[in-house]
């Protein structure tokens, strides 16, 4: 894409009077981000290639939905496409604050839990979304997403040493998969996307990479990131996203998509950041020991009685 920033922003009657233009160099997404300073108030202005316009139209819908239904996340201003420039561009509402990976750096165990107890409720919300539907059927989509990267896993020369417990765990419980419901997932649910501010929830961020599927598919991350990072902040996000304590039917699916996933981070990890497999395997470690190599359908660290709680 070729484009001077500055143009850009001056064709946004929203933006007129902005006194400053920074570019976020952070993140993995295929969009070039600025915040604009208005006065007192960020924005965010996310850039992407004419190619995404459908796809960040139905971003720019989907995030007014949100906002509808009470999640704090960035409120949606405007989306435009420049045919001019082959692009098109998301104007939103700028979250202050920092990610909670590192906000909890210097929060106490009861504020993480506080936090993840939030973050629970909100994620619940956003399940509250039914999918489209013409969207495919879940088990179809992961029977398939699932037979590839095994294949993949096969071939690609890396042998995990717990492989048969993981594969049989998988074998017996796919057909969990059955009759899912389909809604709203984030589908990048962990701490890099929490903003804190204070000490306090501010909201959840970056839904570009939204899909729609089985609601307890927006766990996985719980597993494979935010768990080693916090284990207060998880059983928050469990106890505020049930109104009661969890059945065996949502731990035997949390733990079969911890397995599945398993075998992705391999593939993925393997393929395109193989700089990281020490890390990913540490990550893959912890989950097999949380589930006593998937003995355990429960993982070892929730606390059903919420001892993390202020008092």
């Amino acid at each position: 894409m070729e484009y001077s920033i500055e143009k850009i922003v001056a064709t946004i009657p929203f933006l007129n009077g902005s006194t400053q233009v920074k570019k976020i160099e952070e993140g993995y997404s295929p969009d070039e981000k600025y915040i604009v300073v208005k006065e007192e108030n960020k924005y965010l202005l996310r850039i992407a290639n004419i190619t995404y316009a459908e796809k960040r139209k139905r971003e720019f819908q989907l995030l007014k939905e949100i906002a509808n239904r009470k999640v704090r996340s960035q409120r949606p201003i405007e989306f435009q496409v420049k045919e001019e420039n082959q692009l098109c561009f998301l104007l939103m509402e700028y979250i202050e604050g920092v990610p909670a990976s590192e906000a909890f750096k210097n929060c106490s165990e009861q504020i993480q839990y506080q936090i993840g107890e939030k973050a629970g409720k909100e994620l619940y919300r956003i399940h509250q979304i039914k999918a489209p539907a013409d969207r495919p059927i879940w088990e179809v989509s992961q029977r398939k997403k699932f037979s590839y990267y095994l294949t993949e896993y096969r071939e690609g020369g890396i042998k995990l040493e717990k492989e048969q417990n993981i594969l049989s765990f998988i074998k017996d419980n796919i057909s969990l998969l059955t009759g899912r419901p389909t809604v709203l997932l984030h589908d990048d649910f962990h701490l890099g996307h929490i903003i804190i501010k204070n000490q306090e929830y501010k909201g959840i961020i970056d839904f570009n990479g939204y899909d729609y599927g089985d609601p307890y598919h927006d766990f996985y991350n719980l597993s494979l990131f935010s768990r080693r990072e916090s284990i207060p902040f998880i059983n928050g996000q469990i106890n505020g996203y049930f109104s009661t304590k969890p059945n065996d039917g949502f731990w035997r699916l949390y733990s079969l998509y911890a397995a599945m996933n398993i075998i992705f981070t391999i593939v993925w990890t393997n393929k395109y950041d193989p700089n990281s497999m020490e890390d990913a395997m540490e990550r893959i470690n912890i989950i097999l020991e949380d589930h006593d190599d998937f003995n355990l359908i429960q993982p070892k660290w929730y606390d059903p009685m919420s001892s993390y709680r202020l008092s």
